[in-house]
């Protein structure tokens, strides 16, 4: 991502109300999904809360190609380098976790395969993704997304390379019409989507946005009983077979 945005992130996830719901609902599928696995890898943990939120549960090693902020340095054991070669042997780890990561990746079918690779049989690994190339806008440029991607194609990803698919949902389904009116009226509109501007700049007065926190945050609910029929984002859980 865009440094701009990245050395904004540490304030933007404790402030904003979409990144406080959706670590309720992150909470809720690690508890749900994977549990509390012995010893965990998390790819491209840039977010503090993220990495406070998975060392509370696991016993925690965090990669990314980017320099790994203090705070996350301070809770996991933290390495510098790419996730198209883990530098990890095979079996190394209970769980894996790609938290809005792999969108990020070009050859995220190779990173997939690292992670198998590094799974003990019957691991678990959790991802989450942003959904539907329609809805691609500046805050996918600002984030330097390289795809959005739909259930289908993230479960023939992620089974092609030899994963069984326990979970996979949409979510942020209750926001996603206005989500996607704004983002398709930018569009039509011709309004830049590279003014150095992201989502989160724009802001609502507190009942707004406390509202809208709470309407994120309730489909926690659906997690591991209900697939949402559609949403902004994605949530795949899977397992490396015994």
């Amino acid at each position: 991502m865009k440094a701009s945005f990245r050395n904004s992130l540490a304030q933007i996830e404790q402030e904003h109300w979409w990144y406080r719901a959706r670590q309720v609902i992150l909470e809720r599928a690690i508890d749900r999904l994977v549990g509390r696995p012995g010893r965990s890898l998390a790819i491209g943990v840039g977010a503090v809360r993220e990495a406070e939120m998975l060392s509370q549960r696991t016993r925690l090693v965090a990669i990314d190609k980017a320099t790994i902020d203090q705070r996350c340095a301070e809770l996991a054991l933290s390495v510098q380098s790419d996730a198209v070669r883990l530098p990890f042997s095979e079996s190394s780890f209970d769980a894996a976790f790609m938290l809005d990561v792999l969108e990020h990746i070009e050859e995220d079918e190779t990173v997939l395969r690292e992670i198998r690779r590094v799974l003990r049989p019957g691991g678990s690994v959790l991802i989450t993704v942003p959904a539907f190339m329609f809805l691609y806008g500046r805050q996918d440029r600002m984030s330097e997304h390289k795809r959005r991607y739909q259930r289908q194609s993230l479960l023939n990803l992620v089974t092609g390379i030899g994963l069984q698919v326990r979970y996979c949902t949409y979510f942020n389904t209750l926001l996603f019409p206005p989500i996607a009116a704004i983002r398709i009226a930018r569009r039509w509109l011709g309004l830049p989507e590279d003014d150095g501007q992201t989502d989160f700049d724009m802001r609502l007065p507190d009942p707004m946005e406390r509202l809208l926190e709470g309407l994120l945050a309730s489909e926690r609910h659906a997690i591991d009983r209900v697939a949402l029929p559609f949403g902004v984002s994605l949530l795949c859980s899977a397992r490396r077979p015994s």
